[in-house]
C-alpha cells in the first residue's frame, strides 16, 4: 500500500491533550474535505511514554475505531523513532534517572522496549558507537538524530501493528505489571464486542473448544442463557456461561486466561452469577455443573465453592471421558 502524509500539526500542549486533540482531528478532516466514513484505518503510538499523553492518544483512537468498525494498529513509541537504514538506538526520558530504551534494525528488534537507569542506558551508547541515536536526549548530554516519527507511523499498518482485541488495548507504560498482586477486576455482562478475547480465553482452555457460532448464539439467542466476562483494565481476563431456568441455574462454562488464575478470578465470576440468581422473580434454590472426571483442579474448585459430587454421567463427553456432575444449593456461600 502507498502512504504519504497529507498533513500534520503538532505543538506543545500541556496538561490540554484532551481538549484540543479531538478538536485539531476534526480541523485536519474538514481542510482536506474528508468524511469520518472515509477513515479506514487508525493507526497509534501505545507507549512507552508520557502516562497521559500515551492514555488519551490511545483513547482516541479506540473511540474512532469502535465507531466505525475499521482497524487499529498500534506501534512502540520507540519503534517509530527508528532509522530506516541504519541499526537505532530509541531513547526517551522516563524520569528518576531512568530512560525507555528500544533498539531496532529496519524491521527486527534488536533490544525489546524496556527501563533502564541512565548509567546503564550511555554505557549501552558507549558499547555500540555504530548505532544512531534517536531521541531528544538532552537529558542524557547526548544528541539524536531528527528521525520523522510521522512517516514511521503513517507506514505503521502492518500486519504484526494490527490489534486484534481493540476494546482491550492498553497502554505500554512498563512502569506497571500485572504481576502486581492488587489488580482491578470488574465484572459485567459480556458483549458483542468482547467475543475475540472470550473466543481466545475458551480455545486455550477447553479440550473441545465452542465455535465462535456457538458462543454467540448464548450470548445473544439462548433464551436461558447468561455470559458475564471479569474484565482488567479493559482487557477480558475471564467468563461464566451459565442458564437459569426455573428453580435452577446451570454453569456451561467458567474459565480465567491463564496469566490471571489464582487471583481469585474465578471466585469472583461465581459470586456475581449467584447474586443474579438471587435476583430472580422466580428462586432459584440450586445450581449444577459437569465436570471432566479427569480434572481433579477443577473439581477442587468447586468443592471450594459448596459444590458437591452427586453422580457420574458415563461416556458424557464427545471423546467418551465421564463427567462428575455437582450441584450446590444457593444459600451456600
Amino acid at each position: 500500500m502507498e502512504h504519504h502524509v497529507v498533513d500534520e500539526i503538532s505543538y506543545e500542549a500541556w496538561q490540554k491533550q484532551s481538549e484540543l486533540m479531538v478538536d485539531e482531528i476534526d480541523k485536519l478532516l474538514k481542510k482536506h474535505q474528508v468524511k469520518r466514513s472515509e477513515i479506514a484505518s487508525v493507526c497509534v503510538a501505545k507507549g512507552p511514554g508520557s502516562y497521559t499523553g500515551v492514555r488519551i492518544a490511545l483513547t482516541i483512537a479506540k473511540t474512532i475505531v469502535f465507531a466505525l468498525g475499521v482497524p487499529l494498529y498500534l506501534v512502540s513509541s520507540l519503534e517509530i523513532m527508528r532509522d530506516a537504514d541504519r541499526p537505532t538506538i530509541c531513547l526517551t526520558n522516563a524520569r528518576s534517572k531512568r530512560s525507555y530504551i528500544g533498539v531496532y534494525e529496519g524491521e527486527k528488534e534488536i533490544l525489546s522496549d524496556r527501563i533502564m537507569d541512565n548509567s546503564q542506558v550511555l554505557q549501552y551508547v558507549k558499547d555500540h558507537l555504530e548505532y544512531v541515536l534517536s531521541g531528544d536526549l538532552e537529558y542524557l548530554g547526548l544528541t539524536g538524530k531528527n528521525v520523522d516519527v510521522i512517516s514511521n507511523l503513517n507506514r505503521a499498518d502492518k500486519k504484526k501493528n494490527l490489534c486484534l482485541e481493540p476494546l482491550g488495548a492498553r497502554p505500554i507504560y512498563l512502569k506497571d505489571s500485572y504481576s502486581d498482586s492488587e489488580i482491578k477486576v470488574i465484572v459485567r455482562k459480556m458483549n458483542v464486542s468482547d467475543i475475540t478475547s472470550v473466543m481466545r480465553i475458551e480455545e486455550a482452555s477447553f479440550r473441545n473448544p465452542y465455535t465462535e457460532k456457538q458462543m454467540m448464539y448464548e450470548l445473544l439467542e439462548n433464551p436461558v442463557g447468561n455470559v458475564l466476562v471479569a474484565v482488567v483494565d479493559s482487557n477480558v481476563v475471564g467468563f461464566i456461561d451459565f442458564m437459569i431456568t426455573f428453580d435452577s441455574a446451570a454453569i456451561n462454562q467458567i474459565s480465567v486466561d491463564e496469566k490471571f488464575r489464582k487471583r481469585g478470578i474465578g471466585t469472583m465470576l461465581i459470586g456475581e452469577m449467584v447474586k443474579l440468581c438471587r435476583e430472580q422473580k422466580d428462586e432459584v434454590d440450586f445450581i449444577t455443573l459437569e465436570v471432566r472426571k479427569s480434572n481433579d483442579t477443577a473439581q477442587r474448585f468447586y468443592k471450594k465453592h459448596a459444590f458437591e459430587a452427586i453422580t457420574v454421567k458415563p461416556s458424557y463427553y464427545d471423546d467418551g471421558e465421564d463427567a462428575i456432575y455437582m450441584v450446590r444449593s444457593i444459600i451456600n456461600d
